[in-house]
């Protein structure tokens, strides 16, 4: 049966983080990092990693493909473990890596797995992180056995035994929000796991959330407000639900669990952003009279975390000039209840004429933010009555009147002045 998507066009939506769905018969050849447990005779310091090669899909028959590749090749064997879903968002952003897996010469006794003469270097665990963050997933890869005659020391068929991957390697939250930690695991068999969630904060504050022993089924809690679906962990989830999150719950979360003597890790960075509350302490249009004094303050409070840009900005009316900054006073941070943070922003203003239509602009910039919080007043100015043009007015007025009745006062009495005969 043949795929819908050619393998050329396959590759290229992975590439390009298409949807395009990948079948049995695509082949993907995934370039990785893989970590030598050898070291360096001379310090002792460990060998820097060679180049590696995964090969996984096409099914069971790659003959058709060149496999000749310049470094380690690991050959996946198609099993129930399908790691392919995670390549879905190109591998250009992927991060590959593999190491031997040691367990302290214990043996691992895996069904279906014969154990290869060399037990040290019969197990390995491969990584792959998506550089964006949208998922981590660790696998477990076990050698197959080889016959000499097939033996290749570049070439090794693996089979992918069990996976823990999450989708949230980094979450952002809000406080009281309830928050969802994703961590799932695949096993290749049904199989008894066991769970733990694990809490390290800042200054070395470290916890245990909560254990799942998979062979006594008993699940103990250590924090309050957090659950695991117990009856989920049958479909390949260990999710953690956490309730109310608040600024203590910052901090890395690590979901471990456990099959056999293969133990997987995931770790998940919680960190809390609370968006910046405004506030001005006036309408968005101010009337001034000219030479009026006004204190313009703009105040961010309850944001986290801490680091906020604020600054207010002068824009004319009509024009295409940008905006020039004001010289603002900065208040101190202040530290609120919940542990949130606020600062005002300020200046003051003396009225002038040439300012009228002006509008000043205050902007805040936060991580919580999409885009920054503008918040504009548009200046009005009008002439002050006591200004030096009325004040003018006011004299010529006097002066003319003075004059006026100065006039007349003479022509009365000229008029009413006796004559001589």
């Amino acid at each position: 049966m043949e795929s819908d998507c050619p393998i050329s066009l396959i590759l290229f939506v992975l590439f390009i983080g298409g949807n395009c769905s990948i079948e049995e018969t695509a082949v993907i050849k995934l370039p990785c990092l893989y970590g030598s447990p050898q070291h360096n005779l001379l310090d002792n310091q460990p060998l820097p990693p060679n180049t590696a090669w995964v090969v996984l899909g096409g099914g069971q028959d790659r003959k058709g493909e060149n496999l000749d590749f310049e470094g380690i090749t690991f050959i996946l064997k198609d099993s129930p473990v399908n790691l392919t879903p995670f390549l879905k968002w190109g591998l250009e952003d992927l991060k590959c890596d593999i190491t031997p897996y040691f367990t302290a010469d214990t043996q691992i006794l895996w069904p279906g797995v014969t154990n290869t003469d060399n037990v040290v270097d019969s197990w390995y665990i491969y990584t792959v992180k998506h550089n964006g963050g949208k998922f981590s997933a660790a696998t477990f890869l076990t050698k197959l056995s080889e016959t000499p005659e097939k033996k290749e020391d570049d070439k090794h068929h693996v089979l992918a035994t069990f996976m823990l991957s999450t989708r949230t390697p980094r979450v952002y939250a809000r406080l009281m929000d309830n928050v969802l930690l994703d961590c799932a695991f695949t096993v290749d068999h049904r199989a008894d796991v066991s769970v733990s969630w694990n809490y390290r904060g800042r200054g070395r504050q470290e916890g245990k959330i909560l254990s799942y022993n998979g062979a006594t089924k008993m699940l103990q809690y250590n924090w309050k407000g957090v659950s695991m679906q117990v009856e989920e962990l049958e479909n390949g989830y260990a999710s953690l639900l956490l309730r109310n999150v608040a600024l203590k719950s910052e901090g890395l979360f690590i979901c471990t669990v456990s099959v056999a003597s293969l133990f997987a890790e995931q770790q998940i960075h919680l960190q809390i952003k609370e968006r910046p509350n405004v506030k001005l302490n006036v309408d968005s249009v101010v009337t001034l009279k000219e030479g009026d004094e006004r204190k313009f303050v703009y105040d961010a409070s309850n944001y986290y975390p801490l680091d906020v840009n604020m600054e207010w900005l002068r824009e004319l009316p009509s024009t295409e000039l940008l905006p020039s900054l004001l010289n603002v006073i900065y208040s101190s941070h202040r530290k609120n209840h919940n542990g949130t943070y606020s600062l005002s922003c300020s200046f003051l203003y003396k009225a002038s004429l040439q300012d009228d239509g002006v509008t000043f602009t205050c902007r805040v910039e936060h991580e919580s933010l999409k885009k920054p919080i503008r918040n504009s007043v548009t200046l009005i100015v009008l002439p002050n009555d006591d200004s030096p043009v009325w004040m003018l007015a006011l004299v010529v007025s006097l002066i003319l009147l003075l004059l006026y009745c100065v006039i007349k006062y003479c022509r009365d009495r000229n008029t009413n002045k006796r004559k001589p005969y």
